[in-house]
C-alpha cells in the first residue's frame, strides 16, 4: 500500500507573508503552493448552524498530503475534489500538521504522509 495512490484531490496552499508598504508593514495573502496531491477525508457529518440572519455550516476535516509539503497552522487551502479542472473547489483554514514518518524496518513502505486538520466555516446560500 502506498499512500501516493490514494491521493485523488489537488489543492493550492496560501499563507499570510509580510508586504512592505512604504515605510509599513502589512500581511497580505500569497500562493506558495499550487496543484499539491492529497485527500481530503470526512470525520462526521457537519452540523449546519440556524441563525437569525443566515445559516452557517462549520466543518472539520483532515487532509492528506506528503511529508515535503508546507503546510502551517493557518494557512489557506483551496481544495479541488477529484483534482480536475473544473471540479468544485472548497476553501479550508489548516490546523497544526502532524506527520508520520516511515517505521524503522518498514515491511510496506510507501506509509511516510503527514494529516492536517482543516476547518471550514461558510454562509450557506
Amino acid at each position: 500500500m502506498n499512500f501516493q495512490d490514494w491521493y485523488t484531490d489537488a489543492m493550492d496552499i496560501y499563507r499570510a507573508v509580510p508586504v512592505q508598504d512604504g515605510s509599513l508593514t502589512r500581511q497580505q495573502r500569497q500562493k506558495i503552493a499550487e496543484g499539491v496531491r492529497c485527500r481530503v477525508y470526512h470525520m462526521g457529518a457537519p452540523g449546519l448552524h440556524m441563525e437569525q440572519t443566515a445559516a452557517r455550516v462549520t466543518q472539520g476535516d483532515y487532509v492528506q498530503c506528503g511529508n515535503e509539503v508546507d503546510i502551517r497552522a493557518g494557512d489557506e487551502l483551496r481544495i479541488r475534489r477529484s483534482g480536475l479542472p473544473g471540479a468544485v473547489e472548497a476553501r479550508y483554514f489548516a490546523g497544526d500538521p502532524e506527520h508520520f514518518y516511515e517505521p524503522f524496518g518498514a515491511v510496506l513502505p510507501g506509509l511516510a504522509h503527514q494529516e492536517v486538520r482543516i476547518f471550514q466555516e461558510e454562509r450557506v446560500r
